[in-house]
């Protein structure tokens, strides 16, 4: 099964894509506080880690529990690593483990898609 990571800045259109690429419905979209491993898409992988990180979980933990999870699927991760460095803690981590997750998949991955304006731009692999 194929592993297809989608990322892009808030509501630049991973979702739609994905629905519409891979024919997906609402039902195959796994919400960030949901776990079910019938679902082929994972939604807001950003809110994943932050629900993990505000648990206690610490990064390694975040990796080991959310990089098996999200193999052969395909995963929706928003861009929240520009702009200005958050003085919380927990939002500098947040930022941090989240990128080293995205880095892990994104090796590992079969597709890696990037979305700006609605527009979606291979990084690695084919588009759909």
């Amino acid at each position: 099964t194929l592993t297809i990571l989608i990322v892009g800045g808030a509501c630049q259109g991973k979702r739609e894509y994905a629905q519409k690429a891979f024919g997906l419905n609402e039902r195959e979209i796994l919400p960030w506080n949901e776990e079910r491993e019938e679902a082929s898409c994972i939604a807001d992988l950003h809110l994943r880690v932050r629900a993990c990180l505000e648990k206690g979980l610490t990064q390694q933990e975040v990796l080991e529990k959310l990089l098996p999870f999200c193999r052969g699927k395909i995963v929706l991760c928003d861009d929240i690593f520009c702009g200005v460095v958050p003085l919380d803690a927990l939002e500098r981590q947040w930022r941090e483990v989240t990128g080293r997750l995205l880095c892990r998949l994104a090796q590992e991955a079969d597709s890696v898609i990037r979305m700006q304006c609605g527009l979606p731009q291979a990084i690695k692999g084919e588009l759909p």
